[in-house]
């Protein structure tokens, strides 16, 4: 994955939320906060992830969840990586808690290889344990970029 998009995650290495609706929420107001989505949208982005959630949990085990969605009020790809020390429920297929959350947002009408791409990568980074254990032993956003800079490079 290109260092353009790690560099532009959005990072939330203290997630305040236990509950997924609100999770999502204070994910999407990072995403806001940081300038790539206009504060006006994020109800509309919050509720387009509960409708997606309900077609099929985004957890996808061993304390991970991917949320997606394609957004009209996007440019380009975001990303956002959050860490839950509590544990959020996401009905996960493992049933375990979510404690590392990707969220992505592609824009409606964008490339869709692109999107996928980018799916790939956090997939690839939620599969590899070494990622999910250290990714939940760091407490700041800078800690979290270096650590997606070298699992991305070493990978």
């Amino acid at each position: 994955m290109n260092k353009s998009l790690i560099q532009s995650t959005i990072l939330v290495p203290s997630l305040a939320a236990t509950e997924r609706d609100a999770a999502l929420g204070e994910v999407v107001a990072a995403v806001a906060a940081a300038g790539v989505l206009a504060a006006k949208s994020k109800g509309r982005v919050v509720k387009q992830l509960i409708e997606r959630e309900a077609l099929g949990s985004t957890g996808l085990g061993n304390g991970v969840a991917i949320p997606h969605v394609k957004e009209t009020k996007v440019d380009e790809i975001v990303v956002a990586l959050a860490i839950s020390s509590a544990g959020i429920g996401f009905d996960a297929i493992d049933g375990r808690p979510v404690h590392i959350m990707f969220l992505v947002l592609g824009p409606k009408g964008g490339p869709p290889d692109e999107h996928l791409a980018v799916l790939r990568w956090v997939s690839s980074l939620a599969r590899n344990a070494d990622f999910r254990r250290f990714a939940l032993g760091v407490f700041d956003a800078d800690g979290l970029r270096e650590l997606l800079t070298e699992m991305t490079e070493s990978a």
